[in-house]
């Protein structure tokens, strides 16, 4: 019975950890993504619309 409660311990754990990684995971791709369009926006406004750059 107790190493039957102890295998489940670890396995909750398990099941823990990677959906925290998981979570983890999602939230730092939509960080980046979000710094790259925030960067990209920045960048189009030093250069107007209807302006050329040789």
């Amino acid at each position: 019975m107790n190493l039957e409660a102890g295998i489940r311990f670890i396995v909750v754990l398990v099941i823990f950890g990677v959906t925290n990684y998981l979570m983890m995971l999602r939230r730092y791709e939509n960080d980046i993504k979000k710094k790259k369009y925030l960067q990209q926006e920045k960048i189009s406004r030093l250069y107007p619309k209807g302006s050329f750059i040789f």
